[in-house]
Formats: structure tokens, C-alpha cells, sequence
């Protein structure tokens, strides 16, 4: 199996407040909830490293600053993590410049609460980079059958997506077009910063709005994995970790 090295960094979005965790304390926060007696944000940078990225930045919140925990949970990460802390968390969308000044294209964008195979993450990876010497603004990992069912919806065509919407597509697709879930892992190859820059200052903190723009206007291609899903509930955990009981030691450690 190889890896591309040109794609070499990473950022995980991990500052959001997790409030359908229901959480009763301060801490853990969502990324550091236990899953199988891993934080659930272990399994997204076990996934990264095993597909070749050699630096990860994490943003973070007062509220998930737990996650600078990692560094006790694993030795082997200090050299991959780097931190940024953001002060004013308003949404994802202003989460995700606080890395501009960080990183270029191409590079991976992921959020903190997903779980899937580590080596067929990789494999979808692998996939998309295909697209690397192709005209492709970015490429989005989808799912036609998640485990655990995702909000976000894509419409593709012939390896393409062409819509977006976050809370559904309840229309009919054409005979060539396809509805896919997911949305969690997007290789960037031309900068996003400009657009988003828009946004900021308009006060638009979604990401769904701004996505929802830019698979409008630009390349977008997608990478298919099997099965990957996020973590946004109490009730997703268990089922999470009944999944991953089932399936044995499915996701542990770093290659």
C-alpha cells in the first residue's frame, strides 16, 4: 500500500461543545469520550498516521481543552500534534480558518467525532489521491450505508458531487445520480480561505453554507469508504462501541 507524500498535513476540528452528549461535567469533553477506552478523537489521528500524514493540527476550545491530554494517552503522538486554541468559538466555519496561516493545499480536513476501519481509511485515501493531478477543487469522503446514519447528504454523479445539503435530500435523484451520506473527511487541493474569508465577515459561521456554495461553483470529486460515521450522541456511543466489539480489535493502536 503507498501513500502520497505530498499530502502530508492535517487538521481536526475538535472545539465544538458537544451539547447532544449530554455531558454533566465539564470533562471529558466530546473529543476525549471514551470509546472502548479510547478517546474518541484517537481513532481520526490513528487514521491519519497510518495514511501518511506527518503533521495533524487539532483546534480547540476552553471547553475541549482536555485534548491536550493526548500527549499522557500516547507518547508516539507529540511528534504528529500540534495545537491551535481558538478564544471565540461561534461555528465550525470560523474553527476552520483558524488554520490558514497553518497549512496550504492540498491538505486533510476532518472532524474529531468519526469512527471507521484504519485500514480502510487508508484505502479510501489512496482513492482519492487519484485525483491529484486531475482539475479537482476538493475531494469528500462519502457512504452509501453507514452504520450509523449521518445527517449530511451528498448528491453524486459518475464519481462527481454535485449538491449538497446538511440536513437531507428528500427529492428524487436522476438515474445516473446517487445519494450518499458523510462529509467528514475532505482532501482540499485548491484553497477554500478566500470564499470563507467572505463568509467570516458576512458573520456566516456555517460550514454547511459555505459548502453548500462552493460544491456549486467548483471541482468536486468524492473518495467512497465502506462504512464511517460520526459520534454526536450518548446513543451513538453505545452503539460504537457494540460495533467495535463485534468487529474485534477493529481500530486499536498505530501501525
Amino acid at each position: 500500500m503507498t501513500h502520497n507524500p505530498e499530502v502530508r498535513n492535517a487538521v481536526i476540528l475538535a472545539s465544538g461543545y458537544g451539547r447532544r452528549m449530554k455531558r454533566k461535567e465539564s470533562f471529558p469533553s466530546k473529543p476525549m469520550t471514551p470509546i472502548n477506552k479510547k478517546p474518541l478523537i484517537s481513532y481520526v489521528i490513528d487514521m491519519l498516521i497510518a495514511g501518511g500524514i506527518e503533521k495533524i493540527y487539532i483546534v480547540y476550545h476552553s471547553v475541549t481543552a482536555d485534548v491536550l491530554k493526548l500527549l499522557d494517552y500516547s507518547a508516539c503522538y507529540a511528534k504528529y500534534l500540534e495545537f491551535i486554541e481558538e478564544d471565540v468559538q461561534k461555528g465550525t466555519l470560523l474553527t476552520f480558518s483558524r488554520v490558514k496561516d497553518y497549512i496550504s493545499p492540498p491538505f486533510l480536513m476532518t472532524f474529531e467525532d468519526i469512527v471507521a476501519g484504519k485500514s480502510e481509511f487508508v484505502n479510501m485515501l489512496d482513492l482519492g489521491k487519484r485525483y491529484m493531478s486531475k482539475d479537482a477543487d476538493l475531494i469528500i469522503q462519502t457512504v452509501s450505508e453507514p452504520s450509523i446514519l449521518s445527517e449530511k447528504a451528498f448528491l453524486t454523479e459518475q464519481g462527481r458531487v454535485v449538491r449538497y445539503k446538511k440536513n437531507g435530500i428528500v427529492d428524487e435523484a436522476s438515474a445516473a445520480q446517487r445519494k450518499k451520506y458523510g462529509g467528514m473527511v475532505y482532501l482540499w487541493m485548491s484553497n477554500p480561505f478566500s470564499l470563507m474569508d467572505r463568509y467570516i465577515s458576512e458573520q456566516n459561521y456555517k460550514f454547511s453554507s459555505f459548502l453548500e456554495e462552493y460544491i456549486q461553483n467548483h471541482t468536486v470529486y468524492e473518495m467512497p469508504i465502506n462504512d464511517m460515521w460520526d459520534i454526536d450522541t450518548p446513543e451513538a456511543v453505545m452503539l460504537t462501541e457494540e460495533l467495535l466489539e463485534k468487529w474485534g480489535d477493529w481500530n486499536a493502536g498505530i501501525e
